[in-house]
């Protein structure tokens, strides 16, 4: 048996990374259990919104922000070109997924409670306490945050049974042709194709859509897919910077998202669809929200702490999966998108209300 810890935390992604960084800051020894080599780097959307931003602010990370590109609006451009652009009410930010995993990644290295512990390891609970294993090493610690991601296995007792996916996502990144100064959503029947600009003129391509049939196949022909069936982004990329990577996106929710000292955080407490671009904020907000809940577990018991932090789960993530569901139906139906824009504009202030909720911050 390895030396017992306050918390340990499983996966390294912004969701662990903002755990492992507010429970130490809160006194708290971490261990950090991540196999990949860090900075870890993985298919995105690369856009913050507002709630992310004030996260990475409260863990002393607002410098990171200046080398990014700040997000001000959104545009969604219809199946019949029309378009709906509704600002943010704070200014989001898009950072390449690399750029926010060093500084997370460094943030880590610098606090001495916490132990970065490269091993993929199995997770039992002890009652009180887990244990997490590795082969033939072990180690304690009193709480535990998941945050492994939607095909994680920690806390496997929160979870439930795999599901077989149905939604995909894709990510690139090309130069860009012209100047995009917002984030643009494109919806059709198909597939959505989500343009965020990115700091020295380049572009983060994501690609959403359901299982493709057909003959259509691999990174690379989903991508010339959703490109021919939305030329208006297509217009915008230039050169590919970076070659198409795709994965599953779609796990089922788990049965509870905390438990006796045990948290799901990030994608691992269930997920948003990826067309609204709030997984990194989801990440990063419920994170910190899992470290003072393990921190309140520990000065106070289970019970309350668990309760608190379902609720701040539900907080963030009720509400955009609703809207996720309506904008993906949307797509399927370019009538019904005409008649929306055509209410939405009418009353420009439901709009700005609904992306304010869905933005946080």
């Amino acid at each position: 048996m390895k030396a017992a810890f306050d918390l340990a935390v499983v996966g390294g992604g912004p969701a662990g990374a903002a755990a492992g960084l507010g429970a130490a800051r809160a006194g708290l020894t971490v261990a950090l259990f991540e196999p990949q080599a860090a900075p870890i780097e993985k298919p995105c959307g690369e856009g913050i919104l507002p709630a992310g931003v004030a996260a990475l602010r409260e863990l002393g990370l607002g410098d990171l922000l200046l080398r990014g590109q700040p997000l001000e609006r959104i545009g969604y451009v219809l199946a019949s070109g029309r378009e709906l652009e509704i600002p943010f009410a704070v200014a989001g930010c898009a950072l390449e997924r690399g750029t926010l995993s060093a500084a997370l990644d460094a943030a880590l290295a610098a606090e001495a409670r916490v132990t970065r512990i490269p091993r993929r390891v199995r997770t039992e609970s002890t009652r009180p306490g887990f244990r997490l294993r590795c082969g033939d090493e072990s180690w304690s610690a009193r709480t535990l945050i998941a945050a492994d991601g939607l095909q994680g296995e920690a806390a496997h007792w929160l979870r439930r049974e795999r599901t077989a996916a149905r939604r995909y996502g894709l990510r690139a990144r090309a130069e860009a042709r012209g100047t995009l100064a917002r984030v643009e959503v494109h919806l059709g029947r198909h597939s959505e194709v989500y343009l965020t600009p990115l700091a020295g003129g380049r572009i983060n391509v994501a690609v959403l859509r359901d299982e493709p049939r057909g003959d259509a196949r691999g990174s690379e022909a989903w991508l010339a897919a959703a490109l021919a069936e939305h030329p208006r982004a297509a217009a915008a990329l230039g050169a590919w910077v970076t070659p198409p990577e795709a994965r599953a996106l779609e796990r089922a929710r788990p049965r509870r998202v905390a438990h006796e000292g045990a948290f799901l955080a990030g994608d691992a407490a269930g997920g948003v669809d990826p067309v609204l671009g709030c997984g990194v904020a989801i990440a990063l907000v419920t994170g910190l929200a899992a470290a003072r809940a393990a921190r309140a577990v520990l000065t106070h018991g289970s019970g309350a702490p668990e309760r608190s932090y379902a609720r701040c789960v539900r907080r963030e993530t009720r509400l955009r999966r609703i809207v996720a569901r309506a904008l993906t139906a949307l797509g399927a139906h370019p009538r019904l998108q005409e008649v929306v824009a055509a209410a939405l504009t009418l009353w420009p202030g439901a709009a700005t209300g609904l992306a304010a909720r869905v933005a946080g911050g």
